[in-house]
């Protein structure tokens, strides 16, 4: 199977309480806890942009945080929005695939 395929996200949803399901083109299904992919965000607002230093700090978000929608951007990833305001951060679908928490991923990359 070729890496477009892997990467190409098939069907993203909101699942409650605060999961991001992706199911990949190969059939792979990804399950992303909301605060993990907000603590993740690259974005100007959330990591130096010549140092790449955090500049977010995960302890000033919010206890009950959670994604409050998505977009796609174009063909390589979602615009994620989230409780506390945010919404800047785009998360590329290479990333989020290469990032996915399952045990299988995770043992893959150890």
């Amino acid at each position: 199977m070729n890496r477009s395929t892997q990467i190409r996200a098939e069907v993203v949803e909101l699942l409650q309480p605060a999961t991001l399901l992706i199911v990949w083109g190969d059939g792979h299904e990804s399950l992303f806890p909301h605060r993990s992919l907000r603590e993740s965000c690259e974005c100007a607002a959330c990591v130096d942009e010549w140092s790449r230093e955090p500049i977010l700090n995960p302890n000033d978000l919010p206890a009950g945080l959670h994604c409050t929608g998505f977009e796609r951007t174009g063909r390589y990833g979602l615009n994620l929005t989230f409780s506390d305001g945010h919404g800047t951060g785009i998360w590329s679908l290479d990333r989020l695939r290469d990032s996915c928490p399952c045990p299988e991923c995770e043992g893959s990359r150890s």
